[in-house]
């Protein structure tokens, strides 16, 4: 399942796509990037937040997300997780952008 081993040519794919395009984020928001094993068990309602986290995209098995630092830590994985479950990969949109050259 994709990891960081995932052929250039997707991530490039990926990259290109500009998923974040149709969203307003704020200049500081990180992206980042999750690689499902699977579909996901049950239909998901988009975007799905938790305290400034949000999933804001989800195409084919990757979904995009977005967060803001947060006093309360990495809450992005704990939503991610919730949402998917603990079997993904995820990457910063950055490191996507480094491997994809």
């Amino acid at each position: 399942f994709p990891t960081l081993h995932t052929p250039r040519l997707l991530l490039r794919e990926i990259v290109a796509s500009d998923p974040y395009a149709p969203f307003r984020l704020k200049p500081g928001a990180k992206r980042v990037v999750t690689f499902l094993h699977g579909k996901p068990k049950s239909r998901i309602a988009l975007p799905v937040e938790l305290d400034g986290a949000r999933i804001l995209a989800l195409h084919g098995l990757e979904a995009f997300s977005a967060y803001e630092r947060n006093p309360k830590g990495p809450v992005f994985m704990t939503l991610i997780e919730k949402t998917f479950g603990k079997d993904v990969t995820t990457r910063t949109w950055e490191t996507l952008l480094k491997v994809a050259k």
